[in-house]
């Protein structure tokens, strides 16, 4: 017999899930406070968030976000460890989308808010 090996119906396929559907909402936020690479905005969600929000890799979200045009390479650097790091900004279509998610997201949380707390 094989097993289902999906998260699906578990609190971690939740937590899962909500991660991907905010992601996206999430990093341009913080792209809209100024250029930033990836480890330091991964490190920024656990900071900001307290520990209660942590993302393995942004990759894919990056890639997705940049192919609509929302954010773009701002420069690359060489770390004093040797490291490249690319900067990524947020573009005025991407503040256009986040202006418009950030409505969406916010009247969807206050109604799950109240649908939770009924």
């Amino acid at each position: 017999m094989i097993k289902n090996s999906s998260k699906s119906g578990t609190p971690e396929g939740m937590a899962e899930n909500f991660k991907k559907a905010t992601v996206e909402i999430a990093t341009l936020h913080l792209l809209s406070k100024g250029p930033m690479y990836v480890y330091q905005m991964i490190k920024s969600f656990e900071s900001y968030s307290k520990g209660l929000y942590k993302v393995s890799t942004l990759y894919p979200a990056i890639y997705r976000l940049e192919k609509f045009g929302y954010l773009e390479e701002f420069e690359t650097k060489i770390s004093e460890d040797n490291r490249i790091r690319t900067y990524y900004c947020i573009t005025d279509s991407g503040k256009a989308y986040l202006a418009a998610i950030n409505e969406d997201f916010n009247n969807l949380n206050k109604g799950i808010h109240l649908i939770i707390n009924e």
